[in-house]
């Protein structure tokens, strides 16, 4: 198919926004059929486009972000007006019911902040510390190794009970690279890994977090897997890219190669919202090959980093935040997917407070309204 530069004109219609203008006296007023393609697709990511420090086609370079309708799952709002629409012409109409759902997901990048990392790794950053004059963190991870105190990304406890108290389905992907500059988790050969790995998946699905390094060598997803699949003894099919590293159609290309049959990266670090314009899971269509593929793409809608990094929110403001964009999914009766690690679940400076806010957010997912 030729994939070319659009000439989109957005318009507001039913106090929300759309484009593609066809004939005046529709009762929708556009081409709700190409203008769902033309997110859900990600036609404008296989356009030229001016990429983030990563490689990534980043939010602000989207049409959903120039045209202010991000935050809403606009897809499924247009959906909504076209369901009652179509039951004002004929109310026998029968449609699938749809009910609000949650979905929690967690990416384990670094297990541990100071433990198992072998003796090496260990000294070398101590004598950083050192060398650094960073006291107080060379006491904290002192006092961890000798067993004074918790690891401090050290949160799967706090995430298992507060997962069983509210029962939240919740998936947690590990990477299981080799030890890289992006790519800096604990060996996944070392045994407290694997019994970390077996401890989370009981009460949670595991999915891979293939490494920053598999862009490059695309071979590594494929290894990557079998070797959390080892660990685990069961097959892996669902992943979500370390960094969000999303080149179309490329990585899903990839991915499906690798034999993964959900992925989980749809969405933006810096701003919370819907990238593909949808909080409803949909199958990859792949434009350059112009063919669907069976891989099922399941949209997240924030992280805890883009919060609080790229929004420079502070947890108060953070849980706003989130409850503006809980009430826009279950306006639509979609699935509300949320992105935490588990670093920012511990009780380090940096991440003050924000174990209440993903308490917060799981209750206003589960009761509010």
């Amino acid at each position: 198919s030729d994939i070319k530069n659009q000439n989109i004109n957005v318009f507001d219609w039913q106090q929300t926004k759309t484009f593609f203008k066809t004939d005046e006296q529709s009762f929708i007023p556009f081409d709700i059929f190409a203008a769902s393609f033309y997110l859900l697709s990600r036609y404008e990511e296989y356009l030229a486009f001016k990429p983030d420090k990563f490689g990534r086609f980043a939010a602000k370079e989207s049409l959903a972000y120039k045209q202010g309708f991000i935050k809403q799952p606009i897809i499924d709002v247009w959906a909504e007006y076209l369901k009652s629409e179509l039951l004002k012409h004929n109310p026998k109409l029968k449609f699938k019911e749809k009910k609000f759902q949650f979905v929690s997901t967690i990416d384990i990048d670094n297990a541990y902040a100071y433990l198992h990392k072998g003796f090496l790794r260990s000294f070398l950053s101590s004598v950083k510390l050192l060398l650094r004059f960073k006291w107080k963190e060379f006491t904290k991870k002192t006092k961890v190794h000798l067993k004074k105190s918790k690891d401090p990304y050290d949160t799967y406890q706090f995430i298992e009970k507060i997962h069983l108290k509210y029962s939240v389905k919740a998936v947690c992907f590990f990477l299981t690279a080799k030890y890289a500059k992006n790519d800096k988790n604990i060996s996944p050969d070392n045994k407290y890994f694997k019994s970390l790995v077996n401890y989370v998946s009981t009460n949670s699905e595991i999915g891979i977090h293939p490494s920053y390094s598999s862009n490059k060598n695309k071979n590594l997803v494929k290894l990557e897997k079998q070797k959390l699949e080892n660990l685990l003894g069961k097959r892996i099919t669902k992943s979500r890219q370390h960094f969000l590293m999303l080149k179309l159609p490329e990585t899903y290309q990839n991915l499906i190669r690798s034999g993964i049959k959900e992925d989980y990266s749809m969405g933006y670090v810096s701003i919370p919202g819907f990238r593909a314009g949808t909080c409803t899971p949909f199958y990859f269509f792949d434009l350059k090959l112009n063919k669907s593929e069976n891989l099922k793409i399941t949209p997240f809608a924030l992280m805890d980093v883009g919060l609080k990094q790229y929004n420079n929110l502070d947890a108060v403001a953070a849980t706003k935040e989130i409850e503006k964009i809980i009430k826009n999914v279950k306006k639509v009766k979609g699935l509300f997917v949320s992105l935490w690690h588990n670093e920012s679940l511990g009780n380090t400076e940096s991440w003050k407070n924000w174990k209440t806010t993903y308490e917060q957010m799981i209750q206003f997912a589960k009761n509010g309204n």
